[in-house]
């Protein structure tokens, strides 16, 4: 299995980051221009499976959620040659008053090189998009 580790520090309180990510949950093309469409196919307690439209695939995830553990979870579902996560994780900066870590881990495992091949070409550019997305959306609003 494959894996990429990011992590950026946000000028902002806990409260704004996580609102932030939860945005970027209900419209990810807000914050990455990669993705062409989202749509929400189902709500349920701490999560949503949702889809979303990118130039080389339909994608479908299961995103869950835990606010007290600062925690969003996306499995990839359904896809024929492709299995993948991605958890994204904020915490309190140790020794910065003000400050967040927000981090994302990604694993993926594909049955197909040219999948594969793509994830490669395309996951730095793709995640550090949405991150920085979401920092900048976290510390336009005041702490």
């Amino acid at each position: 299995m494959a894996t990429i580790d990011f992590q950026c520090e946000v000028k902002t309180s806990y409260d704004h980051l996580w609102k932030s990510l939860i945005a970027e949950i209900e419209h990810p093309e807000q914050f990455n221009q990669g993705i062409m469409q989202s749509k929400i196919l189902e709500r349920f307690n701490n999560g949503v499976l949702r889809t979303i439209t990118v130039p080389d695939a339909d994608v479908r995830e299961k995103i869950t959620y835990q606010y007290e553990q600062g925690v969003v979870s996306s499995h990839l579902v359904g896809h024929s040659d492709l299995v993948g996560i991605i958890e994204k994780r904020i915490r309190q900066h140790p020794d910065k008053p003000g400050v967040c870590l927000l981090s994302s881990h990604i694993e993926w495992e594909s049955k197909s090189e040219r999948v594969d091949s793509m994830i490669r070409r395309n996951v730095v550019r793709f995640v550090t998009q949405t991150l920085e997305a979401v920092k900048r959306r976290a510390e336009a609003v005041k702490a």
